[in-house]
């Protein structure tokens, strides 16, 4: 609870300018200090008191959640308690919360006699420290650095202590509450996907699962030795995709290459059982890709690939494309999805987003991370679904931080939106640029279900999800939801089967986050 005093101390920049004006009035001296003060500990409360101790005044503007870079975990407090916990500190006179990127607009605002930084910024080269300090020294004011002499680090705390569930949980309850996602409004957005019509074009998967009784190192070698005694065939990849759209009630058209062989009908059947209507361009040679899972108990000992990645022919590719562009007006998007088994060669690729653009329908990409299916193949999509691993495979990078890659991304591909997803930790979502040199608004949502069985199809099903929502015509927050949760119930169960809609409605029922609508 709030004291009546720190309450006082809120306020909006809008009404701290009047504050601001009569303080100047009164010849008082205004010390302002910026920044996102998530953990607030010994070495903030040293520096606010030292910049106290500098004037009459002090001033302390924070950055919303929406605009704090600082990883895909941060900020662990929420706005409303940062503002909180500053408001109780006796230095502090006034606190407002900043909606900007950055200082420069609310230093403009408030005009302080003094800007305090922190004494690092003495040997950082951060092009937007030279901008406030320019604006600063435009006005009359002055700049301070400074930092109480103890250094902590709301970062290096966070991740010494870790993350507890309840932290996690309350990550997950305020990305709802500020992207007004409640399980009504869930069952809304999958209530109107039966108005979609939505092609998925990508490889022809199997998946087989062979369980077999328990494992042992053969005699004549140190090789394991397992007994096959039944087996299960699941539909992967893009196959996966338009049956989990038809399971949540659109209607897919699945488009592939492949040969009309036995695999491919099991393929074929499966399917059309599910709802989804197939389109195969007939390729004799380009068989199904099927993947074996060698399985003991609902362990994994080892697994088999079978089939030829090679690039098809570019007439079959031509075909391909004018098979793609005879459908696409009568549906409402495109998701494709790239395993690197040489079905997107550049004629088909190249030509996705020009046909796109052409019928005025979104799409969407994603790849499998296998190092033959780079991201950044398709260009101007509305919305890209990387794993950390793609993405950072994408530019070539293993070691810059995860907002930079997005950036660089964006620049690159000319998206609308981009997801990364992160597996147990969770997905990452990056707004776009609204202009050169902005930084990317950024939502995190932490991973919702810890249990996992079986991760196979999960970031399959994740961007079924997240695109349909999206036709649907769902911001990219809603269908990150969504995607979590169907990845999770795939996640939960043995086997590439996707995640029923009983399930998904239960599962709905059952979160804290929409608990309470």
């Amino acid at each position: 609870m709030r004291s009546a005093e720190a309450d006082k101390k809120i306020h909006s920049v809008e009404s701290l300018q009047a504050e601001r004006a009569q303080l100047r009035k009164a010849g008082k001296t205004v010390v302002q200090c910026h920044g996102c003060f998530d953990i607030v500990h010994p070495g903030h409360i040293r520096y606010l008191r030292m910049a106290r101790s500098l004037g009459d005044v002090l001033v302390v503007t924070v950055s919303a959640d929406d605009v704090v870079m600082k990883g895909y975990e941060r900020p662990y407090i929420p706005e409303d308690l940062r503002l909180d916990n500053l408001a109780e500190l006796a230095c502090v006179d006034y606190v407002a919360l900043s909606e900007d990127e950055w200082a420069g607009p609310v230093l403009e605002a408030i005009q302080p006699d003094i800007y305090v930084k922190g004494r690092e910024y003495e040997s950082k080269n951060d092009p937007r420290f030279a901008k406030e300090k320019k604006i600063v020294e435009a006005f009359g004011g002055r700049v301070v650095l400074g930092s109480g002499d103890v250094i902590f680090s709301s970062t290096e705390i966070g991740r010494r202590k870790g993350n507890s569930l309840d932290m996690e949980q309350q990550k997950i309850q305020r990305f709802c509450q500020v992207n007004a996602i409640s399980s009504a409004r869930l069952k809304n957005t999958i209530a109107a996907f039966s108005d979609l019509r939505v092609l998925v074009l990508g490889d022809a998967i199997l998946d087989q699962y062979s369980h077999c009784e328990g494992a042992r190192v053969a005699s004549e070698s140190p090789i394991v030795s397992v007994k096959p005694i039944s087996e299960e065939w699941f539909i992967g990849g893009a196959g996966l995709i338009a049956r989990q759209a038809a399971v949540l009630g659109a209607k897919p058209t699945f488009i592939t290459c492949c040969e009309e062989d036995e695999s491919f009908r099991r393929i074929r059947g499966s399917l059309e059982r599910s709802g989804v209507e197939v389109r195969n361009l007939p390729a004799p040679g380009r068989r199904a890709y099927t993947k074996t899972r060698y399985l003991v108990g609902d362990k994994k000992v080892f697994k088999v690939d079978r089939g030829n990645p090679a690039p098809i022919p570019i007439e079959t590719s031509a075909e391909l494309t004018s098979l793609l562009e005879a459908q696409l007006d009568d549906h409402d998007g495109l998701i494709v999805t790239d395993f690197g088994y040489g079905l997107f060669g550049p004629t088909l690729a190249n030509a996705i987003p020009v046909l796109a653009e052409r019928c005025g329908k979104p799409y969407f990409a994603d790849v499998s991370t296998n190092g033959q299916a780079n991201i950044l193949k398709f260009q101007k999509p509305q919305l890209a679904t990387p794993t950390e691993e793609e993405l950072r495979f994408a530019l070539a990078d293993a070691e810059s931080g995860i907002s930079n890659l997005a950036s660089r991304y964006y620049a690159a591909s000319g998206a609308k939106g981009l997801i990364v997803t992160m597996g147990r930790r969770g997905s990452l979502c990056f707004r776009p640029p609204r202009g050169d040199g902005d930084r990317l608004r950024t939502d995190y949502l932490p991973a919702l279900e810890i249990h996992e069985v079986d991760a196979v199809g999960s970031g399959d099903v994740f961007l079924t999800g997240a695109s349909l929502a999206q036709i649907a015509g769902e911001p990219l927050p809603v269908g990150m939801y969504l995607g979590s949760s169907l990845a999770s119930i795939s996640a939960g169960i043995l086997g590439n089967e996707g995640a029923p809609l009983p399930d998904l409605y239960e599962f709905f029922e059952q979160r804290l986050e929409l608990a309470g609508e």
